[in-house]
């Protein structure tokens, strides 16, 4: 607020008592899931953003932000120019460890915490690729021709799991496989990581899901044939099998040599060479 003061010819301006801080920048952070061998030095990639023109993101340089495992505070990193930055640590346990990444409090911007999973799994146990639209309840049991869309948290039309699916994924998991969640990812802007795994991540949570991956692939055979194949030149060699319900999955699958099991069982002449299928959940495991 300005005040006028006229003494003479000359005017003169006042600063008002009150001035308004310069409003904090709403940013968004993004953590990409990561996968290692124990007691291998893991980096955990996370980019700060904001939504610039035409709804373009924009990275947000020079934020310090922290990543906690287990309560704990186990590193720090500033995010470049781009509003990356890379988080280092080291697990000593095998299995599914959650990670939480902050941005440390300061003047300029706030956001949100952002979740991950960092797996530091053994080459010796086979990992298990589970289409997100194998784990939603179906409509009808027909053959999706195409890739679903993430799915979507938060909303009183939220889809529900399949009967038997969270209970069969958690026997999977307990004595045999590491589980790695496909979702299906939109070429629109949005999470830098893969438009939907955070809402993916949510729903599966909230059913009760074993904990796992979620990989996010382009729509197509060339991306998710392009995923498995860099799993493998990775050295995990043991992506063994899947659990899907589109003809793209199947089919890329059973191109790369693995077992695949279509849920619920489409109807005759739909399901590719090779493939399995079964009715309900409770059968997968005797396919698999």
């Amino acid at each position: 607020m300005l005040r006028v003061l006229r003494i003479g010819c000359v005017v003169l301006l006042l600063a008002g008592s009150h001035t308004h801080a310069a409003e904090k920048i709403n940013g968004q952070l993004s953590v990409r899931d990561v996968l290692v061998l124990p007691g291998q030095p893991a980096r955990v990639e996370a980019v700060l953003t904001r939504s610039g023109l035409l709804g373009m993101l924009q990275g947000l340089g020079g934020e310090q932000l922290e990543l906690i495992i287990e309560g704990k505070s186990v590193a720090k990193a500033m995010t470049g120019g781009d509003g990356r930055a890379f988080l280092g640590y080291t697990p000593k346990v095998r299995g599914n460890h959650e990670v939480t990444v902050k941005l440390a409090p300061n003047p300029r911007a706030t956001s949100p915490d952002a979740r991950a999973v960092l797996g530091a799994w053994e080459r010796r146990r086979p990992i298990l690729l589970v289409e997100l639209a194998a784990v939603l309840q179906p409509e009808k049991p027909s053959l999706l021709p195409v890739p679903s869309l993430p799915v979507p948290a938060g909303g009183q039309g939220d889809p529900l799991p399949a009967p038997d699916a969270a209970d069969e994924l958690k026997r999977l998991t307990q004595f045999f496989y590491n589980v790695i969640y496909l979702s299906w990812a939109p070429g629109d802007a949005g999470d830098p990581f893969g438009s939907g795994r955070g809402d993916a991540r949510e729903w599966l949570a909230q059913h009760k899901f074993p904990l796992g991956l979620v990989m996010a692939v382009r729509p197509g055979e060339q991306a998710l044939g392009g995923k498995i194949d860099q799993l493998r030149a990775d050295g995990w060699t043991n992506v063994k099998a899947g659990i899907g319900r589109s003809r793209v999955f199947a089919d890329v699958l059973v191109a790369h040599r693995m077992d695949v099991v279509i849920v619920p069982e489409p109807d005759k002449g739909e399901l590719p060479k090779k493939a399995k299928a079964v009715k309900e959940w409770k059968d997968v495991r005797k396919k698999l």
